[in-house]
């Protein structure tokens, strides 16, 4: 799975997606915590179905180009003009992708009249700062970060640009953070280290590890914003720890991880009916307006069987309430054939588009031990302006 030999992709799906979910299956049977339950061999298997048919997926395309010639890492990263872009064009978008960024948040504002950070009531103001339509402007802080990155990459000069689209970036992700939202800045943040790992030599082990830490402190302060009075002590008595509370500050990172296998291991020996596709295709009843009204008309439980706080359950959560199992077979199976081939369809004939999706597509399977990213009208959004501004900005694709 991990390699450390020389020229070794470690961004491959393969083995991005099996370190994360050898984690956090390895993490959730130490059963560290009070709220855990033991599994049958039953529940076992089935837990197990959607992460193998991933992967099974993954080696089906592995095989199918076993003989095919793929570009190798040096390679990429040394020939800039790989990824030939109109570097005005790119400048332009970023502005305008930035305005409505800006318009979006002030017409939401003056909806709320209050910014989550600045609230009595953090969490209630969190979930009101949005508004339909409107609100999908507040997720281009990932483009505006990503295409930041990507004039900084393919543009040698221009020191005024450069610094205009680095404060540009700045200020979204600084307004974006006070709303209390984090998924979107972490997909940038992926997103901006795998167009740096396949473009440059600039991502190395020590530059990686001092970014997660970064990334992790970001993160927590956030989470310690939303959890105001709620301090790690009680933390870790809620979740009933079992080992020593001098030790009390992992309980929101272990917790945050193996609860979502606790809730989808208890769940699924209890599912009665089936919502074919309601939970997997969320971003069409979203975009439609339909979403809240198909859930009142059949009494849908969004977060059901719960027995603590905790409320997530994974994506393979998502897959199994809407097909059972063979949702949990074969759409992780297609997916992992999808990402997979879009890979090697990279590693083939290279393009900053393929590699912003891939990026995408990365993020996803990273959090797939939380929920199904895929669904999300924002993640559909993004990746509907991203595929549209590289057809904008892209003069050619090379081919071998």
């Amino acid at each position: 799975m991990l390699s450390f030999r020389p020229n070794t992709d470690i961004l491959s799906p393969a083995r991005v997606f099996g370190f994360i979910w050898a984690l956090t299956l390895g993490l959730t049977d130490l059963k560290l915590s009070g709220l855990q339950n033991e599994w049958s061999l039953e529940i076992w298997i089935q837990v197990l179905i959607g992460p193998i048919a991933f992967l099974v997926g993954v080696a089906v395309v592995y095989v199918i180009n076993l003989n095919t010639e793929v570009y190798s890492l040096v390679y990429l990263r040394n020939n800039k003009q790989l990824y030939e872009i109109n570097k005005s064009k790119l400048y332009k978008v970023v502005i305008i992708l930035f305005f409505l960024f800006l318009l979006g948040y002030i017409i939401i504002y003056l909806k709320t009249h209050e910014i989550p950070l600045f609230s009595n009531n953090p969490g209630k103001a969190r979930a009101n700062f949005t508004m339909f339509g409107i609100g999908l402007f507040l997720h281009n802080v990932v483009p505006i970060v990503f295409l930041s990155c990507v004039y900084f990459i393919t543009v040698k000069k221009n020191k005024i640009r450069k610094s205009i689209l680095f404060m540009l970036s700045l200020l979204s992700i600084a307004l974006y953070a006070i709303t209390f939202q984090r998924y979107q800045i972490f997909m940038a943040i992926l997103m901006a280290t795998t167009l740096l790992y396949y473009t440059t030599f600039r991502v190395k082990f020590k530059t990686v590890f001092i970014s997660s830490l970064v990334v992790i402190v970001f993160f927590y302060l956030v989470s310690s914003f939303r959890a105001g009075e709620i301090i790690v002590f009680v933390l870790y008595k809620i979740s009933k720890m079992k080992f020593s509370k001098d030790y009390a500050i992992f309980t929101e990172p272990y917790m945050y991880i193996v609860m979502n296998l606790e809730n989808y291991a208890r769940s699924i020996a209890k599912v009665e009916h089936f919502t074919y596709g309601y939970y997997t295709f969320d971003f069409m009843t979203a975009i439609t307006g339909l979403k809240h009204w198909i859930e009142e008309y059949f009494v849908l439980v969004e977060s059901p069987f719960l027995t603590s706080s905790y409320n997530t359950y994974s994506a393979f959560w998502t897959y199994y309430r809407d097909f059972g199992i063979a949702g949990i077979f074969v759409i992780p199976f297609t997916g992992g054939m999808a990402i997979s081939s879009l890979y090697y369809s990279f590693k083939v004939r290279p393009s900053l588009m393929k590699l912003a999706i891939y990026g995408m597509f990365l993020f996803a399977i990273i959090f797939s031990f939380f929920n199904s990213a895929f669904g999300f009208l924002w993640f559909v959004y993004n990746l509907f302006i991203l595929s549209v501004v590289f057809k904008y900005i892209t003069h050619y694709e090379v081919n071998i």
